[in-house]
């Protein structure tokens, strides 16, 4: 895995000293680790975004920090955490974890997909991307820079699992086999709403709407000035020769 060198300086300040560091274009970080103790250090925000988040490797790159100082010293680390502004998305802080090259680590591989599925193209189904990143476990110059994992197979209601990702005698996954990557799922349909059931107490009100609908009508007709309805029973009789 290439490594990539990243200049670092010690700081002290704290509170509204680290509002000006973020100023100066510096990224306020620390060091920690099992043979390490805690070191407080800026970076340079355009060279960490560039060098190290844009690189292939992404947070899994292994830097050497070179920290100016009394005396310069290197350090080797990952990157494990990037905390960001949810508003803004400036990055606020970095946690390196210190790491000793011929001791393994754990630490998490993204995975990415390929090709289509025959059950998305012959079928309409949809490609449904579950776990997007796996724990692995060696030393850190075996670190994958991802894994690669080609759906093109998969037909309605087929899946992949983290136990279908290729496996190589370095590097040991951890996450649970069981844990699904991609799966094909059937076209959705659109369910049609059955008309609602009126209920008796809804009828008989309907009944009685209607009712009063047809009594006024006959209000109508019988007002005054209104011309009388003949009723056939009046009409003359014709006379017999």
């Amino acid at each position: 895995m290439h490594k990539i060198e990243l200049e670092a300086t010690k700081r002290e300040e704290a509170g509204k000293g680290l509002k000006k560091s973020r100023s100066a274009g510096m990224i306020p970080a620390v060091i920690y680790g099992k043979k390490l103790k805690p070191l407080s250090i800026a970076v340079d925000r355009k060279l960490f975004v560039k060098n190290i988040l844009r690189s292939e490797a992404g947070m899994n790159a292994i830097i050497t920090l070179k920290i100016a100082g009394e005396k310069t010293k290197e350090i080797a680390a990952l990157t494990h955490e990037v905390q960001r502004n949810p508003l803004t998305d400036e990055i606020l802080h970095v946690d390196f974890r210190h790491i000793v090259m011929d001791e393994a680590i754990r630490t998490k591989v993204r995975i990415e997909l390929t090709g289509t599925p025959i059950g998305v193209k012959d079928s309409g189904g949809v490609l449904v991307h579950g776990l997007r990143e796996v724990e692995v476990e060696c030393l850190p110059t075996d670190i994958p820079g991802h894994f690669t994992v080609d759906v093109s197979a998969l037909s309605i209601n087929d899946s992949l699992h983290v136990s279908d990702l290729a496996k190589t005698a370095k590097v040991k996954i951890v996450s649970n086999p069981t844990e699904m990557i991609a799966n094909c799922s059937p076209p959705t349909k659109e369910e049609e709403v059955a008309a609602p059931v009126p209920t008796p107490e809804q009828v008989a009100a309907a009944g009685d709407a209607a009712k009063e609908v047809a009594d006024e009508q006959v209000k109508e007709k019988s007002a005054p000035g209104a011309a009388p309805a003949k009723d056939k029973t009046d009409a003359p009789k014709a006379e017999k020769k």
